[in-house]
């Protein structure tokens, strides 16, 4: 099942703020401590071609130096982004992803939908120009209830032949 508070954590919202006004969106973020050590992990996005090595040494460039005072341990701070074929862990991601192909499982159909993001409101995912893979339904808009998606992630393999 997809989460729903991802977004809502004082970590996130924080590192959000920082990286928001340089263009960037903040996926996930994550922190552990281990020995004296605090690993601060990443994830970011940026729509268009897609994040650069030059755009995550930005984010590292503003990120690193504020949390290395914050916190008085060693930080090993992680920048990287979220992949072409992303799991997608909570339901604020479908807003970042906008108009990129998602696969998701849906329990009502017992089956996978695959579609390009075209709306995440509150409620529900529109996805246009959607497949229904077990009965091969075609359609150009379908509305799907975050509480009926068992699993999605994004699916570069369809986006990339031109679905």
């Amino acid at each position: 099942m997809l989460t729903t508070d991802a977004f809502s954590s004082m970590l996130f919202l924080d590192l959000a703020s920082l990286i928001e006004p340089m263009g960037y969106k903040l996926v996930e973020a994550s922190r552990s401590e281990h020995k004296g050590t605090v690993s601060l992990r990443m994830l970011c996005y940026k729509g268009g071609d897609g994040i650069t090595t030059e755009d995550l040494e930005a984010i590292y460039n503003v990120v690193y130096p504020r949390y290395s005072v914050l916190w008085t341990r060693d930080l090993e701070l992680e920048v990287s982004s979220p992949g072409i074929n992303r799991n997608i862990k909570d339901i604020g991601e479908f807003k970042i992803f906008l108009g990129k192909t998602v696969r998701v499982y849906t329990q009502s159909k017992s089956s996978y939908v695959v579609g390009k993001i075209e709306k995440a409101d509150d409620d529900y995912l529109y996805l246009s120009s959607y497949l229904i893979e077990d009965t091969k339904e075609e359609g150009e808009e379908i509305r799907i209830e975050y509480s009926d998606i068992s699993k999605a992630k994004l699916d570069y393999v369809t986006e990339a032949k031109g679905k």
